[in-house]
């Protein structure tokens, strides 16, 4: 492992600040830190302990909402029990405004909680198996699995035993709690689907198969804006826990702590070449590993609405929550559907909502709750991510979910399309909370110069996928007013409705229309067809090139 050593004290010179906060960090006194300002009040709490400390245990101050915290639930693999759920919905009724905010890690998120509720309001969930603990800071986050894990007809390996086997490594051990140099996004997917964004994980066992036999492949590096690279080993289901604490402590010993914005795994893994890392991995294993096999979970990634039948025969009823943006009176009718059904509740990371375990499908469709979150909604609704935005986020440039919905209401208006599958994701800012590099079009917050003024604006992205096997998606359009971005999206979508083959989704037709188009022209056509909507002219381009 020199490489890795060597790597480490070359960018050791200079430790970031938040390193001697952590150095001092005990998980026992912090908490009791907490406990102590809920009877002393917000304004006894540190600077420090509002801006990293508490974060260890999910709470987040938030300046927008003054003297309320918002609290991160880890909910495993995005499995959560009628019971469960319940609770969760009585603790946002009674501490939190009825509001909830479902996340891109398959995870709730509970705001406008005061100090002195807090220890309640953690009892509480700590007493039906959900914790806030480590969703915050240099902390392994929640760890991601298919919503349909266990039960879709393509699932292949149950995951769920490995996910709390790997989960009860660190959650909660004081060993683990903070001492990360940066946070540590894990997934594992044993279906054939992509439903859980495997990719983008900094740790990701993906379901492969090597001469005849299930297992995993192993990827490592995900973050905002990159895909996860393989590190060609094939890891068998009873080897993934060890791989794992192989990886995590390498991380944890030679991992970047001087620059916050490059300490992920990433980084250090292109200081050292992924050769070499897969080696200090076997080194610590002490024993070899088999290169990979075929990687199995290539399928288009992202949520599957309508109804989607089981193995056991039952089905799963998809809810389209636009922006992720819920409340705990519409979790607890979640709730009773599931529990009057035998059924069960499944987070997805496209922040929607599925019931599993569904025996009368009318009755349960029947419901408000589809009502309000449809089984079959727009297709500019079903696949579309939004993270906190500016009224709940410090770093937030634009709202971006009150943006995103009004965009994908506009689209369902004019350009109204069936059998369709669009994937439109939202960043209130460059850090990417809304994986925008994922999606079909991604969609970033910037402040752009209009008439002298500055204004609100997103950048538009293109062409980004959930498979291994593609890229990021690409600056499409540069500076775009925030209100005119509809009209803007909508001369793409029309391009898209006019010259799709069949049911082609727009991932799909991004990728063929590339095969033809450079980015710059396609964009130079929806710049010229915005303007002719604005003059009333018939003066159209249309894509001549793909029809050849």
């Amino acid at each position: 492992m020199t490489s890795l050593a060597q790597a480490n004290t070359e960018r050791s010179v200079k430790r970031h600040k938040t390193e001697s906060i952590k150095d001092a960090f005990s998980a026992r006194e912090a908490w009791e830190r907490l406990i102590g300002y809920s009877k002393t009040g917000y304004a006894s709490i540190t600077d420090e302990d509002k801006d990293f400390v508490l974060k260890s245990f999910g709470v987040f101050d938030r300046p927008a909402t003054p003297e309320r915290f918002m609290i991160r639930v880890r909910i495993a693999g995005g499995a959560l029990t009628p019971h469960q759920a319940l609770v969760l919905a009585d603790v946002a009724q009674r501490f939190g405004r009825d509001y909830i905010d479902l996340t891109t890690r398959q995870q709730i998120e509970l705001r406008y909680v005061s100090i002195e509720d807090l220890p309640e309001a953690l009892k509480l969930l700590e007493e039906v198996g959900l914790t806030s603990y480590q969703t915050g800071v240099d902390n392994f986050r929640n760890i991601l699995l298919d919503p349909l894990d266990g039960l879709a007809e393509d699932n292949i390996i149950t995951c769920h035993t490995l996910l709390q086997e790997i989960q009860g490594v660190f959650l909660k051990n004081d060993e683990w709690i903070t001492t990360l140099p940066r946070k540590f996004n894990i997934g594992i997917n044993g279906s054939l689907s992509n439903r859980c964004n495997i990719f983008g994980q900094d740790f990701a066992l993906a379901l492969a198969q090597k001469e005849g036999e299930y297992g995993f492949n192993l990827y490592l590096g995900g973050r905002v804006g990159h895909l996860a690279q393989s590190a060609d080993m094939f890891v068998l289901p009873s080897q993934a826990k060890a791989v794992f604490i192989a990886v995590a402590s390498l991380f944890k010993t030679y991992g970047f702590r001087d620059n916050r914005n490059k300490n992920r795994l990433k980084f250090l893994i292109e200081a050292v070449g992924m050769e070499e890392f897969r080696r200090a991995i076997i080194e610590s294993l002490g024993h070899d590993m088999p290169q990979a096999g075929t990687t199995l979970c290539d399928a288009e990634g992202g949520d599957h609405y309508g109804r989607i039948a089981l193995k056991d025969g039952t089905l799963a009823l998809y809810a389209a929550v636009p922006s992720g943006v819920f409340s705990g009176s519409d979790l607890m009718e979640a709730a009773r559907i599931a529990e009057s059904q035998n059924g069960a509740i499944r987070l997805t990371i496209e922040q929607n909502l599925i019931l599993t375990g569904i025996r009368d499908e009318i009755t349960a469709l029947d419901s408000p709750l589809f009502h309000r979150y449809p089984n079959r909604p727009s297709p500019y609704m079903a696949n579309l991510i939004a993270c906190a935005g500016s009224e709940h986020c410090p770093f937030g440039v634009i709202p971006g979910k009150p943006d995103a919905i009004i965009m994908s209401e506009f689209l369902s208006q004019h350009v109204p399309i069936e059998n369709a599958k669009v994937r439109l994701y939202w960043s209130a800012c460059i850090k990417g909370c809304g994986i925008h590099g994922a999606g079909d079009l991604g969609f970033v917050g910037c402040k752009v110069p209009r008439d002298g003024k500055t204004t609100l604006g997103v950048d538009i992205f293109l062409g980004g996928s959930l498979s291994h096997n593609d890229e990021e998606a690409k600056l499409f359009l540069k500076g775009i007013v925030l209100e005119e971005a509809p009209r803007y999206v909508a001369e793409l979508m029309k391009l898209y409705r006019d010259s799709r083959i069949g049911d082609e989704s727009l991932e799909q037709f991004i990728k063929r229309l590339r095969n033809h188009y450079e980015i710059s022209e396609i964009a130079e056509i929806v710049r010229h067809n915005f303007a002719m909507v604005h003059e009333s002219s018939q003066d159209f381009q249309s894509l001549d090139r793909i029809h050849r």
